[in-house]
């Protein structure tokens, strides 16, 4: 998992991690100020954008989750979340994994951090990485995020 300012993704020298991986955060860098909810495919090689708004809640609210093709990149447009993370390795599955959606659930386990995406915060996740958003921080109760789904084939982890 990483985080940080959107602003700082050059200086953290995560242009590394590939071309997919710049393509989007230009293609975030250029949303207008609300843009509109829905998914937005960003090439034809399955990379693809999901801007989402929803309320934020207790973390007991929420499950771990993880993938298996894709990478998260989540960025707060408006509002904040906390995020709790830990390693898949460390959780129980929650049922069976979803090919179609790319989706396995964990039951809760211990988090071994928490990250705060406020407006203009990114954090990433790999396949490795369970992840539980939709966590309420201080008094925002909502959230304008957007998560791009980075096919792992394409991002340069080595």
């Amino acid at each position: 998992m990483i985080c940080g300012k959107l602003s700082d993704f050059e200086t953290m020298h995560l242009t590394s991690l590939g071309g997919a991986m710049t393509q989007a955060v230009a293609w975030i860098r250029n949303l207008p100020g609300n843009p509109k909810e829905g998914r937005y495919p960003l090439d034809e090689d399955g990379l693809y954008a999901l801007v989402l708004s929803y309320d934020t809640g207790p973390a007991q609210s929420s499950r771990f989750e993880t993938h298996r093709k894709y990478a998260d990149l989540q960025y707060t447009v408006a509002g904040a979340e906390g995020i709790d993370w830990a390693p898949r390795e460390n959780l129980v599955n929650d049922g069976d994994y979803d090919e179609e959606k790319d989706l396995l659930f964990h039951l809760s386990g211990p988090a071994f951090g928490r990250v705060v995406n406020a407006a203009g915060f990114f954090s990433f996740y790999t396949p490795v990485d369970a992840h539980r958003p939709k966590i309420r921080i201080a008094d925002h109760t909502n959230v304008l995020k957007v998560v791009v789904k980075i096919p792992v084939a394409r991002l340069s982890l080595a």
